[in-house]
């Protein structure tokens, strides 16, 4: 992990010195180098201070340093997403979605016919019966 924010923050910074980037964030060169260089994993506060400082997504830091994975975003990403819809929509959509699941189970057209076919002989087969009563 340490590995991915040093190359983030690398980037981010354009390889700026810790002094240079205590500066941006109008801080001190000891704090920036204790939050970001020798804490592991390092402080989520001043990893979000450098990306805003830097205009770089928050998230991408958060994810880099190790603090928040691909996962944990995403979930929140698509639960504060569902909340906005309405719920018709919601539920519009799980209907479509069901309809096409259970058109992909169907059985196929020449499956079809075999059913007829295997229907069409049974009744055959109780109207003779049926006659010999």
């Amino acid at each position: 992990m340490r590995q991915a924010f040093d190359a983030w923050k690398r980037t981010i910074t354009r390889g700026a010195s810790t002094r240079a980037i205590a500066e941006r964030l109008d801080s001190n060169g000891p704090r920036i180098k204790r939050h970001l260089e020798e804490s592991d994993p390092p402080v989520a506060d001043t990893v979000i201070e450098l990306a805003r400082a830097y205009g770089a997504n928050p998230v991408e830091g958060l994810i880099a340093a190790g603090l928040l994975t691909r996962s944990d975003v995403d979930h929140a990403a698509t639960r504060d997403a569902l909340s906005d819809v309405p719920m018709l929509q919601l539920l519009e959509e799980a209907v479509t979605r069901e309809r096409r699941a259970v058109e992909r189970r169907a059985p196929e057209p020449e499956h079809h016919a075999e059913l007829d076919e295997q229907r069409s002989r049974r009744l055959k087969r109780r109207r003779i019966g049926e006659g010999l009563l």
